[in-house]
């Protein structure tokens, strides 16, 4: 019996994160070297690099697809790119903003929530968004596998055709699988990279998605010779009534921002865990305010008026949404010209995809994930552990269509917008941009950041204020059979992101001003991580051992 335990505790021991040189020190349940704050050298993006990780991460299937979806809804393209250019402009906004103290205290997510939420309480919005990490890296993984299928399919046509083995409830075909498949095996090497090596791989896919985006826009328009049928009769082509004027129309266009917003509040949410890379605070503030919109209008106006255009050349093939659909009939309908343009298109997004995917879910779940359980893992065991979940979800099956897809995004939206409006809120205007980092990493009652019993109570509240205005509506939308509900809540739902992160905000800052918390203002003498001066390149010892710090 001794001797089993003995192993155990062997074993468990050996699963530690290992220190990568003498002057690292030990993992604990709090702190490892993933989720301190960053020193000098691991800070090593520009702005450029900002701006090459919005365009390989904007310019992606859904992106391309983003302002289709809201045809849906009953707007034309105009309408549809209006919303999406509002939504994108909050984004820029919201995205700079919960950036800051990424940038400046040089701490990701994980650690940003502990001085928000209290060092307990933290983790109930880690645990939030390691799930959407899962959630968004099985779904960018379909994409990808699909993606694959078009490279597969302009070398041998017959993959298109082969015969699919899985029986109609797995909800996807076989080559589909074996795309997947092949996608994620390609991914796993990716993932050992460290975040602050992505400059040049940034640099090198974010040219090659400009490229081959520009490529296929141009090949569009000069094809169809003008913007295609979609843009002057899209309620012809999409089968929806489109709606011309009064309050139907307003709150559909607010639906559309918010849903725009929906699709990237996840990154907007822990756009810490990248701003920390900043090589100077500044680094991610003009860059990301202009690329960001920028990036994300472009990328999906190109995709409505590719989508356009196919539906001029191609009018029997329906509304070809995706660009791997588009890929595939431009193969089928040409030659062999044809199908080398559809492999190195096919290619391209292939690059997206590891671009939003490795980059942009699958390491932001390694990162909070090493903030979960610090002493066991760090950012590539949690990347690697995201990507695996990811895939077990089976998440083709998430994909029912594109009003169900809307109604997740959405959904996302309901819980992050009042989510993000606190800890924007705490960091700017309660804090006033002053952190105690050292404290940030004590589990106890000497940590100004311990609040009551580990919990900061001001931001729960805060939060469900934002959420509880959003929920009748939520309910309402994701239910098989509508529950019916006034029409002043569904409204509210139909901004949900914009007036959650607003509601919860104005709550939190309220109760902050009523029920001042302690250590306000206050900083730590001594730079305790070398985050500023780097002391012997990395953290101390003794930042570790001190009974402060330990587990």
């Amino acid at each position: 019996m001794t001797t089993s335990k003995s192993r155990i505790l062997q074993l468990v021991k050996r699963l530690e994160v290992e220190r990568e040189n003498e002057y690292e020190g030990e993992a604990t349940a709090w702190i490892n070297r993933d989720i301190v704050p960053l020193p000098p050298s691991r800070r090593t993006w520009g702005s450029w690099s900002f701006v090459g990780f919005w365009l390989l991460t904007g310019f992606n299937i859904s992106g391309w697809t983003t302002a289709s979806s809201l045809l849906g809804l009953g707007l034309n393209v105009w309408q549809a790119m209006v919303s999406v250019v509002v939504g994108y402009l909050i984004v820029a906004c919201a995205v700079v903003a919960n950036g800051f103290v990424g940038a400046e205290w040089h701490v990701g997510f994980p650690i940003y929530n502990r001085f928000v939420w209290g060092v307990f309480g933290s983790f109930f919005p880690l645990l939030m968004r390691i799930l959407l990490s899962l959630v968004w890296y099985g779904v960018q993984l379909v994409f990808g596998g699909k993606s694959v299928k078009v490279v597969i399919g302009s070398i041998w046509p017959s993959f298109y055709y082969l015969r699919n083995t899985l029986p109609p409830d797995a909800g996807i075909q076989t080559n589909d699988l074996i795309g997947i498949l092949i996608f994620a095996a390609m991914s796993v090497p990716l993932l050992t990279i460290p975040p602050e090596h992505f400059r040049k791989p940034f640099l090198f896919g974010s040219i090659i998605m400009t490229v081959t985006t520009f490529a296929i826009f141009t090949w569009a328009l000069a094809k169809e010779g003008g913007g295609g049928p979609l843009l002057s009769h899209p309620s012809q082509l999409s089968g929806v009534k489109p709606l011309t004027e009064g309050s139907q129309l307003g709150w559909a266009m607010a639906y559309g921002v918010s849903s725009t917003i929906g699709g990237i509040c996840a990154g907007i949410l822990n756009q810490s865990d990248y701003s920390r890379f900043a090589a100077y605070p500044r680094a991610q503030l003009v860059s990301q305010m202009l690329i960001v919109p920028l990036s994300n209008v472009m990328i999906a106006l190109f995709g409505i008026i590719v989508t356009s255009c196919a539906a001029g050349f191609y009018p029997d093939d329906g509304l070809l949404w995706a660009p791997y659909d588009l890929l595939r009939v431009v193969q089928l309908r040409g030659g062999p010209g044809a199908r080398a343009a559809c492999f190195f298109a096919g290619c391209a997004f292939v690059v997206s995809q590891f671009g939003i995917n490795v980059a942009g879910n699958a390491i932001s779940g390694g990162i909070d994930l090493s903030g979960l359980l610090p002493k066991y893992l760090n950012i590539r065991r949690g990347a690697l552990l995201t990507a695996a979940l990811g895939i077990a979800i089976c998440p083709w099956k998430l994909l029912t269509g594109s009003s169900a897809f809307l109604t997740v995004l959405s959904s996302f939206a309901v819980f992050l917008g009042p989510l993000t409006g606190v800890m924007t809120s705490d960091y700017l205007v309660v804090r006033q941009s002053k952190l105690r980092l050292s404290h940030l990493y004590m589990p106890n009652s000497g940590s100004i950041y311990y609040f009551a019993y580990g919990v900061n109570f001001r931001a729960l509240v805060a939060w469900i204020f934002g959420v509880w205005p959003l929920m009748p509506g939520f309910v309402n939308a994701v239910s098989p059979n509508p529950i019916g509900v006034s029409i002043g809540w569904t409204r509210c739902y139909d901004l949900a992101w914009p007036l959650g992160f607003v509601v919860s905000a104005a709550v939190h800052i309220f109760l902050n001003k009523v029920f001042a918390p302690m250590g306000l203002g206050q900083t730590d003498e001594d730079d305790v991580f070398g985050t500023f001066t780097e002391k012997a390149n990395t953290m101390h010892q003794d930042a570790f051992t001190e009974g402060d710090y330990a587990d």
